[in-house]
């Protein structure tokens, strides 16, 4: 018979992947904002202080995921809330100044990962109770 442990292993895979991303693509941020901003093909502000603080805002985000990750029937509300929050953002950077597909499109990505992977799991979990 199945765990809940078991049944959330893939939303746990994809949390991870997902938080490990977000604070590497944050430290890239903070370390070296113009080249990132390059590739996603923003513009540059002056000065780089709030892209730098978006960095840092990525890797606490990211690390704010972590109870959903860890145990995430246990911490559903972050489980939820963190599907959500990353399709919000994706919307934000879908309707942003410049339209930034690349980070919408990584937002959305995993929103859609995280919520199919996490209802699944869910699902499996309250069937297998009597």
């Amino acid at each position: 018979m199945n765990t809940s442990h078991d049944v959330f292993a893939t939303y746990r895979r994809v949390m991870k992947v997902g938080i490990a991303l977000n604070v590497l693509l944050g430290l890239w941020l903070w370390l070296w904002p113009v080249s990132l901003l390059g590739i996603m093909g923003a513009d540059l502000p002056y000065p780089l202080t709030w892209v730098r603080y978006a960095g840092l805002a990525m890797i606490v985000v990211g690390l704010l995921y972590l109870p959903a990750a860890l145990a995430p029937l246990h911490n559903r509300l972050v489980a939820l809330l963190s599907i959500l929050f990353r399709g919000l953002f994706a919307l934000f950077f879908l309707f942003a100044s410049g339209l930034l597909w690349l980070p919408a499109l990584f937002e959305a990505v995993f929103a859609v990962f995280q919520g199919v992977t996490f209802w699944r799991a869910w699902r499996t979990d309250l069937m297998a109770k009597p």
